[in-house]
């Protein structure tokens, strides 16, 4: 047996990203069953009164989950190789790189406890607590966690800007509460440092109440600092809750390099080129029957078919459109007339944004020609791009 047809079918398997695939269906939900149950038995362990942490069957239970996540860190760092941004690299490389990512290190640190416990004289109680860390696995599945990341991550200037200004205010508030209050509780507002602890609990509104101000001054300022938290912590709040709900309402669910290397528009492709489309692809499921474009609705999205069938109303019939066809906008071509697109089965669809289209366009223009050749009922303005 060759081991490239069996290692590619691992990583399938693994990554979960070909439509349909029922092995793939059920290690992946396999695995966040193994997850969820290793972790509620991790926290439960804490519990005395429950006494089960020395029962033969949760040493039992722990001892299978370690074994399946040991199999599972493994198996992927067996199939590294087969990652479409680790094309190029000797397989050494390719898992050494791997090993280096935050999943990757992740699953390490989720068997790594049981096996120090086993060669170290540590109290395995006390590394109880590090098999918690086995329930950050779930982002991998999750689209949430996937929403969360893509909406910090895309707001990360904004975001420093209001820690820049937290910041500022804790220093300013503790400042003037040491100039204040010094000399009448020096033990409390003695130094900026000593005050800066008031600061922090008050702009955060935690206020434990262990240093409060006792001088008319220094309540005026603590009452400046009170309302001061309120604004400051609300910018965050609002820029994260607003990129998050816009980021999970484009993104229904996680979209990898392997799924969309599979598509033909997309397959072959550099890594790097891989890494500039991946942001700007907008993910979509739609129940059979629903619209994915409604009649007269003017198309301002280029859409790829990842999983599923559409069926396109266009002025010569209907058209039935299967995975890595296109339909939609394309920069260079004369935008296509108005038509009906509707889900004809329960269908994922990926999708770019005008706006980002046209920067594509400028950066990788070999990509929109692929898409040009997969896309026959756009009319070309000019000269079409060249694949």
């Amino acid at each position: 047996m060759k081991v490239q047809p069996v290692r590619r079918r691992v990583f399938d398997i693994l990554e979960r990203d070909l439509p349909g695939d029922r092995t793939a269906d059920f290690v992946h939900y396999f695995l966040i069953g193994t997850v969820l149950v290793s972790v509620a038995g991790a926290v439960l362990a804490t519990v005395r009164s429950l006494e089960i942490h020395d029962a033969w069957w949760f040493k039992v239970g722990e001892f299978v989950a370690l074994l399946i996540f040991t199999v599972e860190y493994g198996f992927r760092l067996w199939v590294a190789p087969e990652h479409p941004l680790r094309r190029g690299m000797s397989d050494a490389s390719a898992r050494f790189s791997y090993a280096l990512t935050v999943p990757a290190l992740i699953d390490l640190i989720a068997i790594l406890p049981w096996f120090v416990a086993l060669a170290t004289d540590f109290d395995p109680h006390a590394l109880l607590v590090l098999r918690l860390v086995r329930f950050l696995k779930l982002a991998r599945y999750s689209s949430g966690f996937n929403a969360l990341y893509l909406s910090i991550r895309r707001e990360r200037y904004a975001l420093l800007s209001c820690l820049i200004i937290l910041c500022s205010g804790v220093l300013m508030s503790a400042t003037a509460m040491y100039l204040t209050e010094r000399n009448i509780q020096p033990d409390k507002f003695g130094s900026i440092p000593l005050a800066m602890w008031w600061s922090i609990t008050t702009l955060t509104t935690v206020g434990y109440g262990d240093v409060v101000p006792v001088t008319n001054l220094g309540r005026v300022i603590g009452g400046i600092t009170m309302i001061s938290g309120l604004m400051m912590l609300a910018l965050p709040i609002a820029i994260i809750a607003g990129s998050f709900a816009e980021v999970i309402s484009k993104h229904n669910f996680v979209v990898t390099f392997s799924m969309i290397a599979r598509l033909p528009p997309f397959s072959e492709l550099d890594a790097p080129v891989l890494g500039d489309i991946l942001p700007v692809l907008h993910s979509r499921s739609f129940d059979r029957g629903h619209h994915v474009v409604r009649r007269g609705e003017e198309a301002a999205h280029l859409f790829v078919v990842l999983e599923g069938r559409v069926e396109m109303e266009t002025p010569d019939g209907m058209r039935t459109l299967g995975p890595g066809e296109v339909f939609g906008l394309l920069p260079g071509h004369t935008k296509p007339d108005p038509v009906a697109v509707r889900a004809v089965a329960k269908t994922k669809i990926l999708s770019i944004e005008e706006n980002e289209l046209y920067m594509l366009a400028l950066r990788h223009p070999d990509v929109i020609g692929r898409l040009s050749e997969l896309h026959p009922d756009v009319k070309p303005e000019g000269e079409a791009p060249k694949p």
